[in-house]
């Protein structure tokens, strides 16, 4: 698994997206203790997902030594953020095209997107999050985007690898 974290500087936010889906650490947690009450819940969530949208998630842990009141709060800002970044740039809150958007996407955004809330921005406005998810999603769209012209002219090269397939392989 490849994080791509996103390299633009932004003070109060940092976005990691990885194109394959990733089970969040919580979750992790929980799957890896065969007796845990909850884990039959969370392994049926995890199995029932839709593969074919974005999971994302916003992570307060670098600030996890402030009170949960302003933990809670930073959180709900840049969930709100990311999904005001992601209308912003034609997807719905699950990473689908928006049919009513003036140039729409072409494909679903897939994959697994986090929202880290950096210490300096706790005391950032709203409007820093916005510019900030706007900017650091405008980039890993792009990213991205480039990522997926290289793959379609190369055809035969494994995407995850970046070696060639074992269905490329001549026969020889």
């Amino acid at each position: 698994m490849k994080w791509l974290a996103s390299s633009t500087f932004s003070s109060s936010l940092l976005l990691r997206y990885c194109p394959q889906n990733v089970i969040p650490p919580v979750a992790q947690r929980y799957l890896g203790s065969p007796f845990h009450p909850i884990r039959p819940k969370i392994a049926h969530m995890h199995a029932t997902r839709d593969p074919n949208t974005l999971w994302w998630r916003a992570s307060v842990a670098p600030i996890g030594d402030l009170k949960r009141v302003v933990r809670s709060w930073c959180a709900r800002k840049a969930r709100l953020a990311l999904q005001q970044a992601l209308r912003n740039h034609g997807f719905d809150d699950l990473g689908r095209p928006l049919s009513d958007f003036p140039v729409p996407q072409k494909y679903n955004l897939t994959g697994s997107l986090e929202v880290i809330v950096r210490p300096n921005g706790v005391g950032q406005s709203f409007e820093t999050f916005r510019d900030d998810a706007d900017h650091l999603l405008g980039h890993i769209l792009r990213l991205r985007s480039a990522h997926l012209e290289r793959a379609s002219k190369n055809p035969a090269k494994n995407l995850k690898s970046g070696k060639p397939s074992k269905k490329s392989k001549s026969k020889s």
